[in-house]
């Protein structure tokens, strides 16, 4: 059969398209801000930026602001750092409804307020804040850990964090009473609302007819899960929950999957706090991450995953970062219960109290004493690789090839490697084969991407090419090629240059052919039944015994001179199976026939003088 374009994809298979560790950039979006604190979307191009002081601003796509959304300053207490106007959430159906809701401590007592409020029906960039709707109060006993963070789950419903109530280890151990809505995430209905009622309660929630529990309740045994989201692909919950002095933790749930206890206070992350009439660790769900307080940083701000299509190399990644350490870091769920976490590094500004994404997935953050918002940037998104080629070889075995790896975006000097065995590192690779290759390049950040081309020939090898034997004579199929060359057992045969040969004896035949293009192709077969009885002329005898053999023959040869010789045996295809060498002048050797299957094999002499072949039939 003809031969094959020559295949490398085994190193191929191995490179693949993973990238490096991330490499973040933060690049100022918009500035001015009193303290914010949350930044969110309304499913248009418009982004909305909270204060903390009660002031929620709209921005355009380009981080110029077009107007004060909504003023309710009146309405909010934020003397204490944890205080203030804390969430937002635009319902999914804002673009119908016009409604949003927010989420703030009061004025007069601190306690925290859920509240619903209507856009203006004549201007799209201002609030009606007169159209307030109050959904849930909660008593604060103290002035911190109020939680803040609301956001509408895939399931439609409006999900509220509230933290333990404050002061420091949850002196009242309000996250683990069931009766108590602080240190807990709801879960509320707020567009089916009974008559009467502000909102109503799913039906599917975890506790619903469980008289010990408040039936708002999908998940307890919260500190201060200050900032938490939603993967806008998956729909997972991931949840930042700020610890007390030792850990600082990050909760992962599948969507639908309430109840779930996170175990404060009896638990800080996976370290014993205050387990007094707790129960045993494993009735508690442990964080997915968590890091050393104050080694690391000292309070975890949480972030969202990455689902845009600007950058990447950070799809699938859950961003978060220490807002007084400025550390950042990356988790991948890489299995249903498993998650890697790595450091991106140490970034300026710190205090990052919020993440944000845009309608398309693009995420930003806040500083909140500089008042500064910035896009979150990967500095390897802009750069690529792509392998062209240049030349293509005319033939399969002709290393005429060139392939050359262009270079765009990334930064200068660049280097490059090769997965074909090569050593070479520039970007420019000559004579090559047909083949399968691929390389590496590296820009000066460390950013690394990768690509691989199939370089093909101008003429493909013919599939169609055989060698076929009728009343005795071997023929090229199909023919019109430029020149043949037949050959016997691999060696070319002097003279057999035609499109056909008549065998004299058993062996190998193949015919090398050369087409127009001058590429070169060989295909070959197995004759039979034409056993020659010549020898070489230093042979006075050369006999196989018995003949047909079943478990044991032998070789017999004498020469008219002592000589070095030597024999194979070969099976049907002309495949060597035992090759020895002998020198004398007699040989009477044993055919090592143990174990072969049934058929025709041949024995292969070679002399000073020549060679021939017999055929030696085993049953």
């Amino acid at each position: 059969m003809a031969k094959h374009l020559p295949v490398l994809l085994s190193f191929a298979l191995a490179v693949t398209l993973a990238s490096a560790q991330p490499k973040l950039e933060l690049r100022l979006f918009a500035s001015g801000f009193n303290r914010p604190l949350d930044i969110t979307h309304c499913g248009d191009s418009r982004l909305f930026v909270v204060e903390q002081r009660g002031i929620i601003w709209v921005l355009d796509s380009a981080g110029n602001r077009l107007d004060t959304f909504l003023n309710i300053i009146a309405r909010v207490r934020s003397t204490a750092n944890e205080q203030g106007l804390l969430g937002l959430a635009f319902a999914p159906d804002y673009a119908q409804s016009g409604h949003f809701y927010v989420n703030y401590t009061r004025q007069t007592d601190g306690a925290t307020v859920v509240s619903r409020f209507s856009v203006s029906p004549t201007n799209s960039h201002r609030a009606d804040a007169n159209s307030e709707q109050i959904l849930l109060t909660q008593t604060q006993p103290y002035n911190n850990h109020n939680g803040g963070c609301i956001k509408f789950g895939p399931d439609g419903y409006l999900y509220i964090g509230l933290g333990d109530g404050g002061s420091g280890g949850d002196p009242q151990n309000y996250a683990q009473n069931p009766a108590s809505l602080l240190g807990k995430t709801l879960r509320i209905d707020v567009r089916n609302s009974p008559p009467g009622q502000p909102y109503a309660i799913p039906p599917d929630n975890p506790f619903v007819g469980n008289a010990a529990f408040r039936p708002e309740i999908w998940s307890w045994g919260w500190r201060n899960h200050w900032r938490f989201s939603f993967d806008r692909l998956t729909g997972d919950f991931w949840a930042g929950d700020v610890g007390q002095n030792a850990r600082e933790e990050i909760n992962f749930e599948r969507p639908g999957v309430g109840g779930r206890n996170y175990g404060w206070r009896c638990y800080e992350g996976t370290a014993p706090y205050n387990t007094n009439g707790c129960q045993p660790a494993s009735a508690y769900v442990p964080p997915v991450f968590e890091y050393a307080n104050p080694t690391l940083g000292r309070s975890v701000t949480g972030g969202f995953v990455y689902r845009g299509s600007q950058h990447p190399d950070l799809y699938g990644y859950y961003l978060f970062a220490d807002y007084v350490s400025g550390r950042w870091w990356a988790t991948r769920q890489v299995a249903p219960d498993s998650f890697v976490t790595s450091v991106l590094g140490v970034f300026t500004p710190s205090q990052i109290s919020t993440f944000g994404e845009d309608r398309n997935g693009e995420l930003y953050v806040a500083a909140l004493s500089q008042g500064t918002v910035y896009r979150v940037l990967e500095r390897c998104s802009n750069f690529r690789v792509n392998l062209q080629t240049l030349e293509q070889p005319p033939c399969f075995d002709s290393p005429s090839g060139i392939a050359v790896a262009r270079i765009s975006g990334g930064r200068a000097p660049y280097s490059f490697s090769w997965f074909d065995n090569s050593a070479a590192t520039d970007s420019l690779r000559p004579y090559l084969l047909p083949g399968v290759y691929a390389v590496e390049a590296r820009d000066s950040l460390g950013c690394v991407r990768r690509d691989t081309m199939v370089l093909t020939p101008v003429e493909a090898p013919p599939a169609d090419l055989e060698i076929t034997f009728d009343n005795g004579v071997l023929s090229v199929s199909p023919g019109g090629w430029a020149s043949y060359q037949w050959k016997l057992d691999s060696v070319p045969i002097a003279g057999a240059t035609s499109p056909t040969y008549k065998p004299a004896q058993d062996g190998y035949y193949s015919c090398l052919v050369t087409s127009p293009n001058q590429c070169h192709y060989e295909a070959g077969r197995t004759v039979t039944g034409i056993v020659s009885t010549t020898s070489p002329p230093d042979v006075e005898a050369f006999t196989l015994a018995p003949n047909p053999a079943s478990a044991s023959a032998r070789l017999y040869v004498r020469l008219k001179q002592p000589a070095a010789v030597s024999w194979e045996l070969l099976d049907a295809t002309g495949r060597a199976l035992y090759q020895q060498r002998s020198a004398g002048h007699t040989f009477d050797e044993r055919l090592p026939l143990d174990g072969l299957p049934a058929g025709l094999y041949f024995v292969r002499l070679t002399t000073p003088a020549g060679a021939a072949v017999r055929t030696l039939k085993v049953q």
